[in-house]
């Protein structure tokens, strides 16, 4: 981080410097008071501290300048003769010390600084790449879920349309052998069909729900809910309040994404007979909780560079301005909380 202050470059150097000599003169005042304290503490170390600040908030240069004044501040007001310059060898070469250490440290804080912000802006990239990707990925989802369930779906349809005309001509011909033996075989090919049909329609829905797009955030949790409690045999209640809400599509995404998350680890890890679901929309934001009564997790469950589908949640959860909190009650269970705060909140925590 590195403060600037007015935007024009007159004003913005001399606060800079301006502000550079207020911190050694805070350091003068703070360590004059040590003195009257303790008969002559250690006098450098709340100057290297302003040199340290001036370097990290405004550059290197304004740093060399914290040390030179710091120098003669020390000189001057701590090192006796006292209150005067006597430009002795002594003097000079103490005061030189001091300069070279402070410009040497200005350099290192200076390297650290850069580097600082350097892994700053990569991770804000990384971010935004990130964000990119998984938009990428939603709408390439929707777009394969859509032409599963359409063009597969209508492909299966006229087929056992085909198969039921065929039966219904061959059931008109009245031939009784070897029509019947035809006829029931085209019943188990129809009841394959069907299969088949119920197979797409839930590829279809696993890889990007319908009915996220077309009835909203709760309507597709409490879906969510239901299918999770009909392939896992783990009791799942939902409730949601208020009945309706709309975060906007990135963050239904993220939130139904997050919850899709939360309960494959239950069905997975955590040996529960039953899980909680809450969706509560207020005016501070909203809060997602999935509770269950497992086993619990451990550090090594919450240790994010082991565990990819924690990875994910928190970096969905950040991606929109969001909270994610994991953590095991003492009764035993996990419980999963998502606080997303409100829209104009959330694009001053992104942005």
């Amino acid at each position: 981080m590195r403060l600037r202050g007015p935007k024009n470059k007159i004003g913005s150097f001399v606060f800079r410097y301006a502000a550079a000599t207020a911190l050694v003169i805070v350091a003068t005042v703070l360590t004059s008071g040590l003195w009257l304290i303790v008969n002559r503490p250690v006098s450098a170390p709340l100057f290297i501290v302003a040199i340290v600040l001036s370097t990290w908030l405004f550059g290197l240069r304004v740093g060399i300048y914290a040390s030179l004044i710091a120098g003669v501040a020390i000189d001057y007001y701590f090192i006796g003769p006292f209150y005067e310059f006597t430009a002795s060898r002594e003097e000079i070469v103490r005061l030189a010390l001091f300069v070279g250490e402070g410009t040497f440290l200005s350099l290192l804080i200076n390297k650290l600084r850069i580097f600082s912000d350097e892994i700053r802006v990569s991770r804000e990239e990384l971010r935004e790449l990130t964000k990119h990707q998984q938009t990428l990925r939603e709408t390439e989802q929707k777009r394969i879920a859509l032409e599963i369930h359409d063009e597969l779906g209508q492909a299966l349809t006229g087929l056992k349309m085909d198969v039921h005309f065929i039966r219904r001509q061959l059931l008109e011909s009245g031939q009784p052998a070897e029509g019947d033996e035809i006829v029931n075989d085209l019943d188990k090919l129809s009841k394959k069909i069907d299969v088949t049909i119920g197979t797409v329609r839930r590829i279809s829905s696993e890889i990007r729900p319908s009915i996220l797009d077309d009835f909203g955030l709760v309507a597709a949790s409490e879906w969510q809910a239901r299918e999770f409690q009909r392939n896992s045999d783990i009791r799942c209640h939902f409730s949601s309040v208020p009945e309706e809400m709309d975060l906007g599509n990135d963050a239904n995404t993220a939130v139904f994404r997050i919850l899709q998350e939360a309960l494959t680890n239950v069905a997975r890890h955590a040996h529960a007979r039953s899980v909680i679901v809450r969706l509560q929309n207020s005016e501070s934001g909203l809060t997602m909780t999935v509770a269950d009564d497992g086993v619990g997790i451990g550090g090594e469950g919450l240790d994010r560079r082991k565990s990819l589908g924690i990875l994910g949640m928190r970096e969905r959860s950040r991606l929109i301005g969001g909270i994610l909190d994991i953590s095991s009650s003492q009764e035993g269970g996990t419980r999963v909380e998502l606080r997303l705060p409100r829209a104009a909140d959330r694009h001053l925590n992104t942005g």
